[in-house]
């Protein structure tokens, strides 16, 4: 009886070793074991003592080209043989205004660059992505794709010093139009947004024209927020509710591009010229 009591007080109290005497044999025992107490121990230093698995990563199947972004060229390549000259366009800066309504959402459902205002991405703008993103992405781990054409849109130039007059300026460089929403390029792989977050906002800063890194829960979340801003909005006369009941003859006055966005993603000193500014509450820093 006495054997079982010492047993069952040495495993219930945590002692790894534990010596027990046999009276009748005169020969000591050493026992190992692991008691609960021993075996239930959380991390001493850990900041999240309950442990949780790590969030599993989506479309993780590498493209099998290559994991980089292509290297465009700075000419469209029908205009490369020579068997006929370039045409010059005008600006055509409606390409421009507006919202995006098509490519405004992550086809990786991963991270991404998107354009808060419009804007014109040139060659030079392309090479920026390319090297930008071209350091960090890692084979068979990463890639990157871009989600906008290749510059195919004429840009004039006249040159520094040349007199006024002379007709149409010579062809300077291609670029590719965007509007506001437009996601410029996505990221995917096994890459956690805490480390693409720092270098894809480094890139959108030297783009030509305001644009933000997200994730695929952020742009659920602006779009979500901005609905909810809407709807609980207690004015209900509004420049779109003005131009549709056309008060005033106001559509007489107003240009097209009034009568199809109604103020929005038009003017550059104006009020709402920014995706989700309602959200953000960015502000134009110039006078209005």
């Amino acid at each position: 009886m006495s054997l079982v009591y010492h047993t069952m007080h040495s495993l219930t109290t945590g002692c790894g070793l534990a010596n027990l005497t046999l009276p009748s044999i005169g020969q000591s025992l050493r026992l190992l074991h692991c008691t609960q107490p021993v075996a239930a121990k959380k991390w001493k230093f850990h900041p999240e003592r309950d442990l949780t698995p790590p969030v599993q990563f989506k479309n993780t199947e590498q493209p099998p080209d290559r994991h980089r972004l292509p290297i465009y060229a700075k000419t469209p390549h029908m205009w490369l043989s020579g068997a006929m000259k370039a045409p010059r366009q005008t600006k055509e800066l409606w390409r421009m205004m507006g919202e995006e309504a098509v490519h405004n959402d992550l086809l990786l459902d991963q991270y991404g660059i998107i354009a808060m205002t419009g804007g014109m991405v040139k060659h030079k703008h392309f090479e920026v992505l390319r090297m930008g993103v071209g350091k960090y992405v890692k084979p068979k781990e990463s890639f990157s794709m871009y989600r906008i054409d290749p510059p195919y849109k004429p840009i004039t130039d006249h040159g520094f010093g040349k007199r006024m007059g002379g007709g149409k300026g010579t062809i300077d460089c291609y670029g590719t139009p965007v509007r506001a929403g437009r996601v410029i390029l996505e990221v995917g792989g096994k890459l956690m947004w805490e480390e693409a977050r720092p270098w894809l906002q480094t890139i959108a800063a030297k783009l030509p024209f305001e644009a933000i890194a997200v994730n695929s829960e952020m742009l659920k979340k602006f779009r979500e927020e901005e609905d909810r801003l809407l709807k609980t909005n207690k004015n209900p006369i509004s420049f779109e509710w003005l131009v549709r009941n056309n008060m005033l003859n106001c559509q007489q006055h107003l240009s097209e591009y009034d009568r199809r966005w109604f103020g929005k993603f038009v003017y550059k000193d104006r009020e709402l010229n920014k995706k989700w500014q309602l959200v953000t509450r960015a502000k134009y820093p110039g006078r209005n």
